[in-house]
């Protein structure tokens, strides 16, 4: 690993594996680990959202078909265990008998291969803790919490380790996307948002699911550069509906210069690098 760690320049998303269950926790999980390997990245990543498989042959035609180098490029496959305990709280006044909460431990493994070859060429472990409920969620403050904590911690290492030259200081970055499928129909736009981004404020995803556009900026981070703010509703001129925030935040990485269009206090704009 050490020849050729220096020389990554692209890290792949697989689909994550969870340990639990529920209305959208894969995709919602997914969600999160994207956008945390595009913060980490600096934007130099594929995520899963891309990928028509999980096959080689998938993994190395779409990285092609975006224009990155197969051989320069690595896979993460991110998996995330469950376990629950009860701790004692704190008692108000001695003697009192102390109230036991449910805290949720979040371990998340990430294997790591090179494109083209199948064998795992290292692994990264981390874990972190939060109360029952927190299992998927940020908190008010911007802190990570939970299992995105927990992916937030693995894959800085494993973008450390295995690829230093494109580990990139976090800048928190939140470009809401609707998916593809849901672009031209409301309440299916209003489904899609409210199962993956919960966090959203209703004004927030009330404007998107409302708007032609596809993104919303709540957190421009590494994509300040494009001139965008928060607030900012995100198009791709000329019908590209298949444009991805990866595609946008790769093609800031790379200093491309990307049209978008930009809604902001009603007026519409064309912005580019």
């Amino acid at each position: 690993m050490e020849a050729f760690a220096p020389t990554i320049v692209t890290v792949v998303e697989m689909p994550p594996a969870i340990d639990w269950t529920g209305p959208g926790a894969q995709q919602r999980v997914q969600r999160i680990a994207a956008d945390s390997l595009l913060e980490v990245t600096g934007g130099r990543a594929v995520i899963a959202d891309e990928l028509p498989g999980t096959s080689e042959w998938d993994v190395q035609s779409s990285l092609r078909a975006l224009g990155e180098d197969p051989a320069n490029a690595v896979t993460f496959s991110l998996s995330i265990g469950m376990g629950r305990r009860l701790v004692a709280g704190a008692a108000p006044i001695a003697g009192f008998q102390t109230v036991r909460r449910a805290v949720v431990d979040y371990v998340a493994r990430v294997e790591v291969r090179h494109v083209g070859a199948p064998d795992v060429i290292g692994t990264v472990e981390a874990t972190e803790s939060g109360l029952a409920g927190e299992s998927e969620t940020t908190g008010s403050d911007g802190e990570k919490r939970g299992a995105a904590a927990a992916i937030d911690a693995v894959l800085d290492e494993a973008v450390r380790t295995f690829a230093p030259r494109i580990h990139t200081p976090r800048r928190p970055t939140l470009i809401v996307e609707v998916p593809v499928a849901a672009a031209h129909d409301l309440i299916a736009k209003l489904e899609a948002l409210q199962r993956l981004y919960p966090e959203l404020s209703v004004d927030a995803m009330q404007a998107l699911a409302e708007s032609r556009e596809r993104f919303l900026v709540v957190e421009p981070g590494h994509i300040a550069k494009l001139g965008v703010a928060r607030g900012d509703l995100l198009g791709v001129p000329g019908g590209e509906t298949h444009a991805s925030r990866a595609a946008l935040a790769r093609a800031v990485a790379r200093g491309r210069k990307p049209m978008v269009s930009v809604v902001r206090g009603g007026q519409r704009y064309i912005l580019s690098m």
